[in-house]
């Protein structure tokens, strides 16, 4: 037995350096609709204003029959993106980003007339305070990589309520040119085949939808070197913010890797069980099957007992995965009808919360309060959730304040104990496990800033500990292979 492999290309647009370069995105999005395959262009709002201010718009037309995604606002002009959030608090944060990132994201939207498939950060520029922004954006999916989150078996996720095309571990590629800041070989594009048959032949004997994510800077297309390396390393910027430009491939050179991606484009065409998606496609063959589905008073008990022991993301079916922070609504949720009610409700909905944006301000402690006591602090929880669209950092039961895992944990055993017709006069506090957070890793941040774009020693940790609240909605995203267009 076979499963289908899905590959998403993804074209980072960004340089606005060299001029010479502009053609490139023109010539790719052409060779790709020539060969029926629809792509993703990422775009920095710097690159979309050169191309505009060397009056492009062939450019333009060429990539606008494929996805249009967004790659920040000015990409390696310091402060970037890790920079300039840099430690400061989930509300500090998003707001910078928001502020920074606002001018390119309105103006490559509106340049295109439509909403934006994904977005992907610059370098590894990952931050978790893009999130809430990129729901506001009405911006579905993250498309890029990050080494501050473990694979989830090397599968596409949900993070932050975003479909996450992301830490796919092996089954990532790239087609630059023979071009880099990771040292490619010059001729790297006639390995690729070879490599791109290696990820297919494993993924297609698993027993589940694999992607591979084919990352390309068409600027490697054009260039030599790499259209960063004299200007914006090291935490700099270039003297007069007036960057030196590449050196050029030889025509000739430039003409022989545009035939080798033609080829290429070729070759994967004709693998059995294979299907190029663009963005846009991903999110509608991952979509939340969570979202339709109502959660019955058995299945929410399974999840509970689970949740007891330890807060992570659980399965309730093949199809349907459910994350700490939806446990966590509908377990509030129901807690609360217990206690208007008196009874249960017979099913609930899939409510979505972020994590908490701040750190617990409380220990656990053995304390116990009347059951009561306890709902009413439900009924409080439930309603900042609700309002705010955060789990809370600490939760106050009478007179007690609880970390969010612990509250949990408690949460879920008095729910068990009210399913099994145990209503429970009095509720001990829980002592929770965070195991969910061993997903985000200080090892993998550290990679992250080691990049060549930042100075020597950076790190951002407040951004690795906030990144870890919000593994909460963290859970694998499961493709249904009936959405697959298959050409």
């Amino acid at each position: 037995m076979t499963s289908p492999v899905l590959a998403v290309l993804w074209f980072d647009t960004e340089d606005f350096v060299n001029p010479e370069t502009d053609d490139a995105p023109l010539r790719i999005a052409n060779l790709m609709e020539k060969n029926g395959v629809r792509v993703v262009f990422k775009i920095v709002g710097e690159k979309l204003r050169a191309l505009k201010d060397h009056k492009r718009t062939d450019v333009l037309e060429a990539m606008s029959r494929h996805d249009i995604g967004y790659h920040s606002n000015t990409h390696s002009i310091h402060p970037i993106i890790c920079e300039y959030v840099g430690d400061s608090t989930w509300d500090e944060g998003e707001k910078e980003f928001e502020e920074n990132e606002r001018a390119g994201f309105e103006e490559i939207k509106g340049s295109f007339g439509r909403e934006l498939s994904c977005y992907g950060h610059p370098g590894t520029s990952w931050v978790p305070q893009a999130y809430p922004v990129l729901k506001r954006w009405n911006i579905p999916v993250y498309l890029d990589e990050t080494s501050t989150i473990s694979p989830l078996n090397e599968r596409p996720f949900w993070y932050g309520n975003v479909l996450n095309l992301m830490c796919l571990g092996s089954n990532v590629l790239t087609l630059d040119a023979g071009v880099s800041l990771r040292n490619l070989p010059d001729d790297w594009l006639d390995k690729v085949p070879g490599e791109f048959k290696r990820i297919y032949e494993k993924l297609r004997s698993e027993d589940q939808v694999g992607l591979i994510s084919v990352f390309c800077h068409p600027t490697t297309y054009v260039t030599s070197e790499w259209w960063e390396r004299k200007n914006f390393l090291d935490g700099k910027n270039p003297p007069g913010m007036k960057p030196a430009k590449a050196s050029l491939k030889i025509k000739s050179r430039s003409e022989e890797d545009l035939r080798n991606l033609d080829s290429f484009v070729k070759m994967v065409k004709e693998l059995p069980d294979i299907h190029f998606v663009a963005a846009s496609d991903a999110l509608e063959i991952y979509k939340d099957k969570a979202d339709s589905h109502h959660f019955t008073i058995d299945e929410l008990r399974t999840l509970c007992e689970k949740s007891v022991d330890e807060v992570n993301y659980l399965q309730v079916s093949q199809e349907i995965w459910v994350s700490a922070a939806e446990i966590y609504g509908m377990v509030l949720i129901a807690l609360n009808e217990f206690r208007e009610k008196g009874v249960l409700p017979q099913s609930l909905s899939c409510p979505h919360p972020l994590g908490p944006t701040s750190f617990p301000k409380a220990n656990f402690q053995i304390a116990s309060w009347d059951l009561g006591t306890f709902l009413d602090a439900c009924r409080k929880e439930i309603d900042r959730t609700i309002d705010s669209g955060y789990i809370s950092g600490t939760i106050n039961v009478g007179a007690v304040n609880l970390s969010p895992v612990d509250f949990f944990a408690t949460c879920c055993w008095t729910f068990v104990e009210i399913a099994n017709d145990r209503i429970p006069r009095r509720v001990e506090a829980k002592q929770g496990n965070f195991e969910v957070a061993k997903m985000v890793t200080d090892e993998g941040a550290k990679k992250d800033w080691s990049y060549p774009h930042y100075a020597k020693g950076f790190s951002a940790p407040k951004q690795t500990e906030l990144a870890r609240l919000q593994t909460w909605t963290l859970k694998p995203a499961t493709a249904d292979v009936s959405k697959i267009r298959w050409e």
